[in-house]
């Protein structure tokens, strides 16, 4: 770096509301964070996703160094989160939560660092209109070869949506013409779609990878009903960059599946690949794609309504008086007279993997004292993430988060209790069952609705929860190794963005329900989202 004399440090901000601020010491080193005392050596980021002590910047002759200071959501320079002491050089970006770094040495002047908050270039385009022409669309601005994949797409994908019968087909549908209408020799490029208010991630392509999904950037897409361009390098007034520099995306477009003012998603599209941004044209034509799908989506949950609400009157009539009949068919799962209908609940199964044989070799009281070890250590993890615990079946247990109370959080605190029960099946191995043929567990998760209330005889009721997704969450839970947790795609789908996972997902052979897909957990990412609790 071509800087004379010794460096100086001075720091130019730029909020989001416009105001501007400015920094500057001649300390050797300067801490970076949020809520610092004042101190001549301390700049503090009016920036959430910044941690107290976040970054240290030091200058060293007329080098200048930046570290992590240990910080929840890091410290990334160009694009790579650092994990040691990294040098700094002119052309370097670096970012500190939602802040953005640069370095500007000017001729011999000193060493200057700007940090800066982006502002917008320009507002995402409109939704696409309904009379636009499709020539327009299709062939403006490109190869006379790429216009004619890109018609063919979108023809293609138009044709195949008559014939979808469901919204997982639709979406796989949707991805894969995106991919015929985009693709490029030694374009790294992935897709995803986002369904409803809650951003749940239906499919995505490859599934050899991870998602790349930013929520940030599907949440404004949501909000403003507006597709956007992202690319890396260009300011704009939203800044997602820790997910999408995380997983190397330069240049990414996210549209809004919608039709007559009703939103049921976003989809993205983007690439790995400097030398091939999307421009405004890409644009409008993924908004069109999508809002096609977005029409069928609408006829098809018409189409599905009136066809379910048929079959399941056809059949409760013959079994219930008219009025119970009328209200079960507009249920989920009909296996009860409800006491309460709930939308979405999670479940989680522990088992004991090989306990038959296992108990086939111990004494019966030796089994009995293990069990109770066991159930001693598993309850109260259940109950302190929220979880109540439906029944104990043998050796396994039954827990249900999100009920009777709802929980917003009830994916996050199941998963965070079949992490720690693990945990604690692994010190009663090392502590009271230490010279003994351990249990070793297989837990299983899965969400969807259910029935929950008290059933039973008169003379003995209990509270339990009934339908569907408590046997699907068995067949996970049949499938699970030993010291594993399994995980249904609808719980992935609902934690990509923080919980790291195998992949490819698992192959999973049930003898009702066929095929099912299921990830492997690892554990939490290290640059998940901070919750309310552990934000710095």
């Amino acid at each position: 770096m071509a800087i004379k004399g010794k460096a100086k440090i001075s720091f130019f901000l730029s909020h989001p509301g416009g105001m501007r601020g400015r920094f500057q010491t001649d300390a050797e080193s300067v801490v970076i964070g949020r809520r610092l005392p004042p101190a001549p050596d301390h700049w503090n980021l009016d920036d959430e996703m910044v941690s107290g002590r976040h970054a240290r910047i030091t200058v060293e002759g007329v080098e200048i160094w930046i570290e992590d200071l240990g910080s929840a959501n890091g410290t990334w320079v160009d694009g790579k989160r650092i994990k040691e002491k990294t040098l700094l050089d002119p052309s370097s970006l670096t970012r500190l939560g939602r802040t953005t770094i640069h370095m500007d040495p000017v001729g011999s002047a000193p060493a200057m660092i700007q940090a800066t908050v982006p502002v917008p270039v320009e507002p995402p385009i409109e939704v696409v209109a309904g009379d636009e022409p499709l020539p327009s669309l299709v062939l403006s601005g490109v190869t006379p070869d790429a216009a004619r994949e890109r018609l063919t797409a979108v023809c293609a994908l138009i044709a195949a949506l008559s014939e979808i019968d469901s919204v997982d087909a639709l979406s796989l549908l949707l991805l894969e013409h995106l991919h015929q209408a985009f693709a490029a020799p030694g374009r790294k490029a992935h897709s995803g779609l986002l369904m409803g208010s809650d951003l749940i991630l239906t499919a995505y392509r490859p599934d050899s990878d991870p998602p790349t999904c930013s929520l940030t950037l599907a949440r404004h897409v949501l909000a403003e009903k507006k597709a956007c361009l992202w690319q890396q390098g260009v300011p704009s007034d939203f800044d997602p960059s820790v997910s999408l520099m995380a997983a190397g995306t330069t240049s990414a477009m996210y549209a809004p599946l919608i039709w007559a003012g009703e939103i049921y998603g976003v989809v993205y599209f983007d690439v790995h690949s400097l030398d091939a941004p999307f421009d405004k044209d890409d644009l409008r034509l993924v908004q069109m794609m999508a809002t096609q799908t977005a029409m069928f989506i609408k006829n098809l949950q018409l189409r599905q309504v009136l066809q379910r609400e048929a079959a399941i009157k056809a059949r409760l009539l013959a079994q219930f008086p008219r009025s119970i009949a009328e209200r079960l068919a507009h249920l989920p799962d009909h296996t009860a007279i409800p006491s309460q209908r709930l939308d979405r609940i999670t479940v989680l199964i522990s088992d004991v993997r090989g306990f038959t044989k296992l108990a086939a070799v111990l004494e019966p009281e030796e089994v009995v004292r293990m069990l109770n070890d066991m159930f001693h250590e598993l309850t109260p993890i259940i109950l302190r993430h929220n979880g109540t615990v439906d029944k104990y079946i043998g050796d396994a247990v039954l827990a249900v988060f999100g009920c009777p109370e709802p929980d917003e959080r009830q994916d996050e605190n199941a998963i965070r209790a079949a992490l720690e029960m693990q945990q604690a099946i692994g010190r009663l191995e090392t502590e009271r069952w230490r010279g003994k043929t351990p249990f070793k567990v297989g837990i299983a998760l899965h969400t969807g609705p259910a029935i929950h209330g008290f059933i039973g005889a008169p003379e003995r009721m209990e509270y339990t929860v009934v339908g569907n997704t408590i046997n699907i969450a068995s067949r996970y839970c049949d499938a699970a190794p030993p010291g594993a947790i399994l995980i249904s795609p609808t719980i992935y789908q609902r934690m990509h963005y923080c919980l790291e996972v195998e992949h490819p997902p698992i192959d999973i052979e049930t003898k009702h329900e066929g095929m099912m897909k299921a990830y492997v957990v690892r554990g939490w990412k290290e640059n998940r989202p901070a919750s309310s609790e552990e934000k710095p």
